[in-house]
């Protein structure tokens, strides 16, 4: 597993936990592989509550053939973000982890961009052998 630490707005969560949302949008793509995304959803709620697998990465003017939000924006040029990231499956962690214990149990920090998973070793630890429920 090559996994990063991410956050993600509520309203965009709940799009790709829905279906409607196929590929999370990005301006970066980490030197180091990645295939899954430890999601922390920023405030309100300020939990770090999925794991996400994903696909292939696609770099803008490359066009993604998926319906789902923002994928047309995407297409057209019309995002800030380059990166498309495809949603596989999503994860929801059988017991979310508050900022609060994320902080003070682990050290962590929410990202603004992104963190490799070997930054928060005894947390990435945690999560892989949490229980975890297909969203």
């Amino acid at each position: 597993m090559k996994a990063i630490y991410i956050s993600i707005k509520p309203i965009h969560l709940n799009k790709i936990i829905r279906g409607e949302k196929t590929y999370e949008f990005r301006n970066y793509v980490p030197k180091k592989g990645v295939d899954t995304l430890f999601v922390y959803e920023s405030f309100p709620t300020c939990e770090l509550r999925y794991v996400i697998k994903i696909g292939e990465i696609i770099k803008y003017p490359n066009k993604i053939v998926k319906k789902g939000v923002g994928n047309d924006e995407f297409n057209r040029g019309d995002k800030k973000s380059k990166y498309a990231y495809e949603i596989k499956e999503v994860y929801k962690l059988d017991k979310f982890i508050p900022l609060k214990f994320l902080k003070e149990d682990y050290g962590f920090n929410p990202p603004q961009a992104y963190a490799y998973s070997d930054r928060y070793l005894k947390l990435t630890d945690y999560i892989i052998n949490s229980k975890k429920i297909k969203a």
